[in-house]
C-alpha cells in the first residue's frame, strides 16, 4: 500500500476543510442576492421602475460576480453550490409572481414548469447528496436560462412584451435544454452508485 508524504495529506485535508466552509465572500455575494428580493418586491409592488431596474441589473452582476469569486479565491465550497441556485430561485420567483398578477397566462406556464421541474431536482439531488456526500453544482445552459429568464423579466418590468415574448421563446428553450442535461447527469450518477 503506498503512503501519503504528510504534505499532501495536509492539503487534502485543508482542501476538504475549506469545501465545507460557510463564511467566503462568494457565500456573501449569494447570500445577499437574497437580500436583495425584499426591496425588489417593495419596489415593484410599488411601481419604482428606475429602483427595479437597478436592483435586477445588481442581483443578476451578483449571480455572475459569486462564481468568478468562488473560482479566483479557490472558495468553491458545497454551502455555495446549494445557496447560489436557492438565491436565484428567490429572486426569480419574486418578479414572476409580479408578473403572473399583470401578464397572466404566460407567466403561470413559466411558474408551473419551473417549480415542476425544480421540486425534482431538489428531491433527486438532496437523495444523492446523501448518498454520495457531495453537492452538484448548476450546469452551464441552467445559468444562460436563468440569465435569459433576467433579460426577459426586465423587458416586461420596462413594459417591452414586444421584445419580452422573443426572450421568452429563448428562456424556454435553454429551460427544456438545461431540464435534459439535469436529469442525463443525474442518470448518470445513478447509474454508478452502488446497490444498496
Amino acid at each position: 500500500m503506498k503512503l501519503m508524504h504528510p504534505r499532501k495529506r495536509i492539503r487534502r485535508r485543508r482542501l476538504a476543510i475549506r469545501q465545507d466552509r460557510i463564511l467566503t465572500l462568494a457565500n456573501a455575494i449569494s447570500i445577499s442576492r437574497i437580500i436583495m428580493a425584499f426591496p425588489l418586491v417593495w419596489s415593484l409592488e410599488n411601481g419604482h421602475l428606475y429602483t427595479t431596474l437597478t436592483l435586477i441589473v445588481l442581483i443578476v452582476l451578483s449571480d455572475l460576480v459569486d462564481g468568478y469569486v468562488a473560482r479566483k479565491a479557490d472558495e468553491i465550497t458545497n454551502f455555495g453550490k446549494l445557496i447560489d441556485p436557492i438565491a436565484d430561485k428567490v429572486c426569480l420567483m419574486v418578479v414572476i409572481v409580479y408578473l403572473l398578477f399583470n401578464y397572466g397566462t404566460l407567466f403561470f406556464i413559466y411558474l408551473i414548469l419551473l417549480t415542476f421541474r425544480d421540486v425534482l431536482l431538489i428531491v433527486i439531488g438532496s437523495y444523492l447528496i446523501n448518498r454520495k456526500g457531495d453537492v452538484f453544482q448548476s450546469i452551464r445552459s441552467g445559468k444562460w436560462f436563468i440569465g435569459m429568464s433576467a433579460l426577459m423579466m426586465l423587458l416586461y418590468v420596462m413594459d417591452l412584451p414586444q421584445w419580452g415574448i422573443w426572450v421568452y421563446g429563448i428562456s424556454m428553450v435553454l429551460f427544456f435544454v438545461s431540464t435534459v442535461q439535469y436529469f442525463t447527469r443525474y442518470y448518470a450518477i445513478f447509474k454508478s452508485l452502488p446497490e444498496l
